[in-house]
């Protein structure tokens, strides 16, 4: 098995460090006991302070509140830029004036009230990466915003977590049932040891307020007036486990992998299948309490399971192929209440190269279920191969309680990315970690995780699957080409797969002298990219997303280069190595399934991917021969504006690792992470260059859109001179953090 260099991110939550201190719990009887039984009034400030009470409300009063915008003090005047992106119809998601970075985005429109929408982001206002929420129910035209409330844990130091609280987050992703009730999926972790979980919090406001995940903190035989472990006592009106997907507490105080961290979760929600009964679970054992009985009434049965999937990272110290890295599950039918114990899904295959044929190496799961039967696939991932990576699914009928073995979807070419310190020494003095998958020009990390989703209608329509993902099939390791594939299955189980398709229809051909292979060894990817003489002509299409309509109507969307041709200027000089490919604007692709069991939607060229009996090694050419005639999905623009990427954060290093599309009825709602707020991200040759590596004009947002997913969005479908001022834009004198005008050393993290 070849070393899976980049494929297994720790977290996809890039961050700027902060330290949080731990509050002594205050004990007003002992105090006045020290002081000899004086009578002392301590301020609220001080006698509260290691309070970490929740609530079980996500809708409380609110008098005298106005709603009207804030308007800060504002001496800026507007440049080029500004004003270009202020046309058109996108919508940035977060509503604040931090500067500092959101990316990595969810959505979902509420199926109950359609104009309520409500979407995530790693939010990086707090200093710290947090998850942000983001709340609308006018269609998208305004924003409310805020951060998801931080978990709520034990105080003491013994147990790994001295703040009574989970600070950092991310990884968001939020979901609706069919009731209506908001739910929003993070990771949740310390940044000074191991301490780290899963959560679903929720709300029943449209995503306004949330509930706050409780980590059950008081064992067997603690005091019951024990004034640090709050959670479900002391008053706090929670449930304790609420929310708690998977907890893991440290057991050494430091930051070393020492136990196992919970990574790229997702969620679903979706009907039991028919003869499966609700269950509740109790916080501290996950025991099964029926529906109905003491501790699971019937009125706390949501109309939905929901799902969430994610990786569990083995632990340090040598074992990694030991434990493995292993998809898991756990559902809710309490609404997010309680949680079952989690369940290990990515099983063996006689595909999967490991010990006894485990599919033990994964990352990105993604879960979805038949509205209509309440089937449930789960797609991912996964490295256990001769060479190129492979996407894989796993089906279940029963709610989750058994799967099948994972099952062949079809090969991922991503070996040959073009990568940080191993092929692009550039990117390494900006910070990008070594052998991380970037693009031509850029630095910014990427991957080739997609999606599935299943067909929404029933009847002949029913488990129909649609798989999507990026890869570098057609580029090198010096000129990255990365395009979207759509794969599809039409045996109602996922056995047998139509593809590829190729999603994006920008005009490409091989140039004579093309050798995909150029330079690389398969075994350690360190070939010369001075060999990879020939650039394909196409440019970069990455992080796709698939949904499809009640009618029919699949769209993908994802992040694209093809309307920058002919650029040559950049923020970071040192990184360029072709014309174009720079700028990039968000797209989508839309094609209707009208007939069952058809190959509507598929390239005539895609070929029938069958179950293989061994170890895949596709070779060097994917699909030998294979020039793709026609192009099923009508490709639109849905940005009005371009992006320049190497202002979105840390020197350009990261924008996040998934964007998103949420399709209810005929409404589509698509989120991405956009940089046309940034400004000059660092470049040492730039007058306006700013010491530390995140300088203050650095900025990138979450943007949304909305539009039929019947026709597609409209948004600047060719490239104007006036983008060329996205090529290198000032961060403005008038704002520029005063005192930090190069006169000072050059700064690291905070």
């Amino acid at each position: 098995m070849r070393p899976k260099i980049g494929l297994l991110a720790l977290t996809a939550t890039v961050t700027v460090l902060a330290s949080f201190s731990s509050m002594a719990g205050a004990n007003p009887a002992s105090f006045l006991a020290s002081r000899g039984g004086e009578t002392l009034a301590l301020s609220g400030a001080v006698d509260f302070r290691d309070q970490t009470l929740g609530t079980t409300l996500t809708e409380c009063p609110q008098a005298g509140r106005i709603d009207r915008d804030p308007k800060p003090l504002d001496r800026r005047a507007k440049d080029e830029v500004e004003r270009k992106s202020s046309g058109g119809n996108d919508r940035r998601l977060n509503q604040d004036y931090s500067c500092f970075p959101q990316d990595e985005t969810s959505i979902s429109i509420n199926p109950a009230t359609p104009r309520n929408i409500i979407a995530g982001a790693n939010d990086y206002r707090l200093g710290t990466g947090s998850s942000g929420f983001y709340a609308s129910t006018d269609n998208g035209n305004s924003w409310y915003d805020g951060i998801i409330p931080f978990p709520t844990t034990s105080a003491r130091a013994a147990d790994g977590n001295a703040n009574g609280f989970l600070p950092s987050g991310g990884d968001p992703v939020t979901a609706y049932d069919r009731d209506g009730i908001a739910y929003y999926a993070q990771i949740a972790f310390n940044r000074y040891n191991d301490t780290n979980g899963v959560f679903v919090q929720r709300s029943t406001n449209g995503g306004f307020t949330w509930s706050r995940a409780c980590v059950p903190i008081n064992p067997p035989n603690t005091p019951a007036n024990d004034d640090i472990a709050s959670c479900g006592s002391l008053g706090d009106p929670r449930q304790p486990g609420d929310g708690v997907v998977q907890y893991d507490r440290d057991n050494d105080s430091s930051a070393n992998s020492s136990v196992f961290f919970n990574d790229k979760e997702w969620m679903t929600t979706g009907p039991r299948p028919v003869g499966v009964a609700p269950t509740c679970f109790t916080a501290e054992t996950k025991t099964p309490i029926a529906a109905g009985s003491a501790g699971c009434p019937n009125d706390a049965i949501g109309v939905d399971r929901i799902y969430v999937t994610w990786t569990r990272f083995a632990r340090g110290g040598g074992d990694v192929f030991v434990n493995g890295n292993r998809i898991n599950i756990s559902y809710s039918d309490d609404r997010g209440h309680s949680w079952s114990p989690r369940k290990e899904i990515s099983g063996s295959a006689s595909f999967c190269v490991g010990t006894a044929g485990r599919c033990d190496f994964n990352q990105g799961s993604v879960p979805t279920v038949n509205p209509t039967t309440g089937h449930l696939w789960v797609a991912w991932l996964n490295g256990n191969t001769p060479d190129e990576d492979q996407y894989v699914v796993a089906r279940s009928n029963d709610g989750g309680t058994t799967f099948t073995p994972p099952m062949y979807v079809a090969p991922v070419f991503d070996v040959n990315y073009p990568r940080s310190g191993v092929t692009r020494g550039d990117c390494t003095p900006r910070g990008q970690g070594f052998a991380r998958q970037v693009l031509t020009n850029s630095c910014f990390r990427v991957n080739s995780y997609g999606n599935i989703v299943v067909d929404k209608r029933g009847g002949a329509f029913a488990d129909d699957l649609y798989v999507v993902y990026d890869d570098n099939r057609n580029g090198t390791i010096k000129f990255s080409n990365v395009d979207v594939f759509m794969y599809k299955s039409t045996d109602g189980g996922g056995v047998t797969w139509l593809g590829p398709t190729r999603v994006n229809d920008d005009a490409r051909t091989r140039p004579a002298g093309f050798n995909r292979d150029c330079g690389r060894d398969p075994q350690d990817i360190t070939g010369d990219p001075n060999q990879c003489t020939v650039a394909p002509a196409g440019n970069d299409q990455w992080f796709p997303w698939v949904d499809i309509s009640e009618d029919g109507d699949l769209n993908v969307v994802f992040h694209d280069r093809r309307l920058d041709t002919d650029s040559t200027a950049s923020e970071w000089p040192t990184s360029r190595s072709r014309l174009g490919n720079y700028l990039t604007w968000f797209w989508g692709g839309g094609c209707r399934v009208a007939r069952a069991d058809s190959r509507d939607c598929v390239a005539p060229e895609a070929t029938v991917m069958t179950q293989p009996t061994g170890p895949v090694d596709p070779g060097a050419d994917p699909v030998p021969g294979q020039v793709q005639s026609v192009f099923p999905f009508r490709n639109y623009t849905v940005s009005d504006s371009p992006y320049n990427l190497d202002y979105s954060f840390r020197a350009g290093i990261f924008m996040g690792d998934y964007e998103n599309i949420d399709i209810v009825g005929n409404d589509a709602a698509v989120s991405w992470t956009d940089a046309r707020n940034g400004r000059s991200s660092g470049n040492q040759t730039s007058p306006n260059y700013q010491f530390g590596r995140n300088p203050s004009c650095e900025q990138s947002d979450a943007f949304f859109d909305r539009f039929s997913a019947k026709n597609g969005a409209g948004g600047a479908d060719k490239a104007s001179r006036s983008d060329e001022a996205y090529l290198v834009t000032p961060c403005p004198t008038d704002i520029k953090d005063k005192g930090n005008d190069g006169h000072h050393s050059g700064g690291g993290d905070d």
